[in-house]
C-alpha cells in the first residue's frame, strides 16, 4: 500500500469493525441467531489487489481480533479474518480477465471491474469467509446441519448489505 490508499483503508477498518460490533451484533442478538451480517471482511475485500497473500492474511487477522476483542469472542473472526485474506485471491481467480489484474484495477470495486463481476467475487469470496466462521464457531462435524443453515442464512443477509455498503461509500482506492 503506498500513501495514498493507506488513510481510506485505514477509516474503512475504524468504520467496519464499529458497525459489525455496535450495529450488526446487536441486530443478531435482537433479531435472532440466523440474522447474523459480517460486513467486517469488507476490509480485506477492498485492500488493493496486488497486496502480497502475507499481508492480507495478517490484515484479516488485524480485523477478526479487533472485531474479537469487542465482542468477546476470541479467535472466531480472527480466524475467519486470516483465512479470508488467504482465500482472495482464489476467490477472485475467476473473474480476473485474462494475464491477471492491471494497475489500472487497484481494488476489486464496482468501478474498477463492473457490478456482476464484483458481485460474483463477493458472493464467493463472503461465501468462504462465513462458512470458515460458522465452522470454526461450532468445529464439530455433529453440528454441519446447523453450520449450512446459518452459513446461507448469514450469506443471503451479508450479500443484501453489500451492495447498500458500495453505493453508501463508493470505494474507489
Amino acid at each position: 500500500m503506498n500513501g495514498s490508499n493507506i488513510t481510506p483503508n485505514i477509516i474503512r477498518f475504524i468504520g467496519l469493525v464499529a458497525v459489525q460490533v455496535l450495529l450488526l451484533n446487536q441486530m443478531t442478538n435482537t433479531v435472532g441467531e440466523y440474522f447474523n451480517v459480517l460486513l467486517y471482511p469488507l476490509f480485506i475485500l477492498f485492500l488493493p489487489l496486488h497486496l502480497p497473500t502475507p499481508y492480507l492474511v495478517l490484515l484479516g487477522f488485524a480485523i477478526g481480533i479487533s472485531v474479537d476483542a469487542s465482542i468477546a469472542t476470541w479467535g472466531v473472526h480472527a480466524s475467519a479474518g486470516a483465512f479470508s485474506g488467504f482465500m482472495r485471491s482464489i476467490a477472485f481467480w475467476p473473474f480476473a480477465p485474462k494475464g491477471g489484474f492491471s494497475a489500472k484495477d487497484p481494488i476489486f470495486a464496482p468501478a474498477h471491474v463492473g457490478w456482476q463481476t464484483f458481485l460474483q467475487g463477493t458472493a464467493l469470496f463472503m461465501a468462504f469467509h462465513i462458512l470458515w466462521f460458522f465452522t470454526f464457531s461450532y468445529f464439530a462435524p455433529v453440528f454441519g446441519w446447523d453450520i449450512l443453515k446459518k452459513t446461507v442464512a448469514s450469506w443471503g443477509f451479508t450479500m443484501i448489505f453489500v451492495p447498500l455498503y458500495v453505493a453508501m461509500f463508493n470505494p474507489k482506492k
